[in-house]
């Protein structure tokens, strides 16, 4: 999936608008698994701008979509992402670099 692809280089507004597309034309559980990727994506770009308020309140969000699913859902390991986020999120600033695995 290109999303991922450009989610683990960094790439996290491009990530975000490849993924922007394919959720509009979704329904049902994985439109919310869908916008909860789209966004942490949001969130790492609030990081890259300086804005970690905007990014821990994206997180917030996007959270309470993955918590609708079981993990893993679609393959990924939710639980284990959104920890791996939330660790980059407090790091203020000086994230490390996540990777989103699936199987």
């Amino acid at each position: 999936m290109e999303f991922i692809r450009l989610f683990n280089r960094g790439k996290f507004f491009e990530a975000h608008e490849i993924l922007e597309s394919l959720w509009k034309e979704t329904a049902g559980p994985e439109r919310d698994f869908l916008k909860g990727l789209i966004q942490i994506a949001a969130a790492f770009v609030h990081i890259q701008k300086g804005t970690p308020r905007g990014a821990r309140e994206l997180f917030k969000t996007a959270s309470s979509h993955f918590k609708k699913h079981p993990s893993p859902y679609k393959d990924v390991n939710t639980q284990k992402f959104l920890a791996e986020v939330e660790r980059s999120l407090t790091a203020g600033g000086n994230f490390p670099r996540i990777k989103l695995e699936v199987k």
